[in-house]
């Protein structure tokens, strides 16, 4: 796994957010039988309330990009996407994911994982209510030079105001995919309201 707090070069690390190793954790999963998909706030909020502990907020480091249809192999990732998140510390001081995921091969089935996460004390979320909160939008972070600018076309479709607007920052990023060694494929968009929440680049 790549240590992406880590910057290797000078091409590219102005880009890279820069983490210390001892803001990474592996927080172990804690299955219960009334945990809800994408709802870390509330799984959380509701461990503290039966077992005390606080909120963890930072960044979950999830995917690797582009997604390679087949599971092609043949080049290295290029970024890797951040998704904001919270998990809970008990009493003890460990971290745990209380939060399940969902299954991409098997919809409509949960499961329960270990999460890589980097702590940071200011990604919190704006919070309206227990059940609705607004998180920060996703980072693309590159893991090499050839990811840079990819990463940063994916950022700027992230915080775009609009579909169209959105969509050609997309149409880019995929060219730059192509830039890179890929063959590129399409582009895949989760909204939250008029928000945009995570972007999946997929290519051959």
């Amino acid at each position: 796994m790549n240590d992406v707090w880590v910057v290797p070069t000078e091409a590219w690390g102005a880009v890279a957010p820069s983490f210390g190793p001892n803001q990474r954790v592996v927080a172990p999963p804690a299955p219960w039988n009334e945990a809800r998909v994408g709802k870390c706030y509330w799984n959380v909020l509701q461990m503290i309330g039966r077992h005390g502990g606080q909120a963890v907020y930072g960044w979950a480091l999830t995917d690797f990009g582009p997604h390679r249809l087949h599971g092609r192999r043949d080049l290295p990732p290029l970024y890797r996407r951040w998704l904001n998140h919270v998990l809970w510390r008990d009493q003890q001081g460990q971290v745990w994911e209380v939060s399940p995921n969902m299954r991409i091969d098997q919809p409509g089935q949960t499961e329960f994982r270990p999460t890589e996460f980097l702590l940071d004390p200011d990604a919190t979320f704006e919070i309206v209510s227990e059940d609705n909160w607004q998180t920060k939008p996703c980072r693309y972070v590159p893991l090499r030079p050839e990811g840079v600018l990819v990463a940063e076309l994916l950022t700027k479709a992230q915080h775009a105001v609009g579909d169209q607007v959105r969509n050609e920052w997309l149409g880019r990023a995929l060219s730059a995919l192509q830039l890179a060694g890929f063959r590129p494929r399409e582009w895949k968009v989760e909204t939250i309201g008029d928000r945009t929440g995570s972007i999946w680049l997929i290519a051959e």
